[in-house]
Order: C-alpha cells, then structure tokens, then sequence
C-alpha cells in the first residue's frame, strides 16, 4: 500500500518550528509500519482547520488520485474541524479512483471502504456537533459567572476562587460530552465501553490524553447520568 502523508498545522509560527509537525510525522510514519505501507509523498499546510480552500490538500489529493494511493492523516481535525468538507473529500475518494483515508487516531475506522466512509462522516458529524457545544457551553459559563460578579480576563480577589473557575469548566467540560454520554448510558453501556468510543470519536482530556473509566465515571456523575 502507498500512502500520501498529509500534515497540518494552524500557523506560520507552528510551519517554521515544526511544533505539532513532528508528532504527527511520527504518528503517520507508525500507521506505516503497523500497515506495512510506504510513504510515498508528503504535504504540509499551514492553515486553520476551518478553511476549505487548502493548496496543500489539494496536492495531496491530486497525487493521491495520480498513484491510486492512501491519504494518511495523523488526526481526523488535521483534514478538517467542518463536518462538511470532510463528507465531500469521502465522496470524492469513492468517485476518483483515490484508495481512501487512513487516520492514526482512529485505527478502527477503515476509510479506504465505502463502510469505513460512512461511520467517518458520521463521526466528522459528532465532532462538529461537539466543536458547536463546547462553543455554547462555554459562553454559558462565562455569562453565568458574569453574573454572579466575576470580572472576565482573570480571576480576581472577592469576586471569583479558582475553585469556583474550575468547577465552571469542569461543568463546561462535561456538558459537551453530554450528547455522547447518555445514549451510551441508557444504553447500558460499561465505564469502559464508553471510554473506548469516546476515543475513537476523538474526545479527549484538556491536555490532550484519552478519557479513562474512571474519568467517564466522574463525567456520568456530574451529568446525573450514573
């Protein structure tokens, strides 16, 4: 299998010193291996991952189509954070001849299949969805904290504690996992099956790292799920 490793990062800054890049070089050259595939091309972009229009991308695709080869992504937000472009780039792999996507942060969703196809644009769905959520809960917690006195852009003496902050984004936090959390747990579903899917969806802690059972425990509390 041939791969077209495509990279991107959100700015110049990021471009130049190669932060995020090598992680993900890393990551893709690891799909490789476990895949016993070579990568054959590499595309870098510098850009937000709202924007469409992406000449690096587009390079990507055109070799990709050219070589019949794999687009390997290091995470699924590298291609895109809009749930839309991500469903037109799998209906252009079905109709151009390209081999799919790969990404290493969800290993279990074989994108170079027309099954594969449908649960990634299913899961680009949830992830805007969640992008949109964690947007309005957060400007819920700020206004809930404005007014009980808080004075947005720091915390400050006798107005707000940092435990009080952090029980606001804890909140914030777990509402947005809320839409993904019940219907698992009315479902029945075990701490970690829960876990695992809200991995392969993408979620993970504010430093990055994959929610842990007992971390989904104290979400399902917080929420009056468990």
């Amino acid at each position: 299998m041939e791969l077209i490793a495509y990279y991107r990062v959100s700015t110049a800054r990021q471009g130049e010193s190669g932060l995020g890049l090598e992680a993900q070089r890393a990551k893709v050259q690891q799909l490789a291996a476990d895949r016993r595939a070579e990568v054959v091309a590499d595309f870098v972009e510098v850009e937000s991952g709202r924007k469409a229009e992406r000449p690096q991308l587009a390079a990507a695709l055109a070799e990709a189509r050219k070589r019949g080869a794999v687009v390997a992504v290091a995470k699924l937000d590298r291609i895109a954070r809009d749930a839309e472009l991500v469903l037109r780039l799998n209906r252009e792999a079905e109709k151009n001849g390209m081999g799919g996507f790969l990404f290493c942060d969800l290993p279990d969703v074989d994108a170079t299949s027309s099954a594969g196809r449908l649960i990634l644009g299913v899961m680009a769905s949830v992830a805007e969805f969640e992008g949109r959520r964690i947007s309005e809960r957060t400007r819920e917690a700020l206004a809930a904290a404005k007014d009980r006195g808080v004075k947005l852009g720091g915390i400050r003496p006798n107005t707000i504690t940092r435990n009080d902050a952090a029980k606001d984004r804890a909140t914030a936090d777990a509402e947005a996992l809320r839409p993904l959390l019940a219907p698992m747990a009315a479902q029945g579903y075990s701490l970690r099956r829960m876990a695992k899917a809200l991995a392969a969806a993408g979620m993970a802690t504010r430093h990055g790292k994959p929610l842990s059972a007992s971390t989904v425990r104290a979400q399902l509390q917080r929420l009056g799920l468990g």
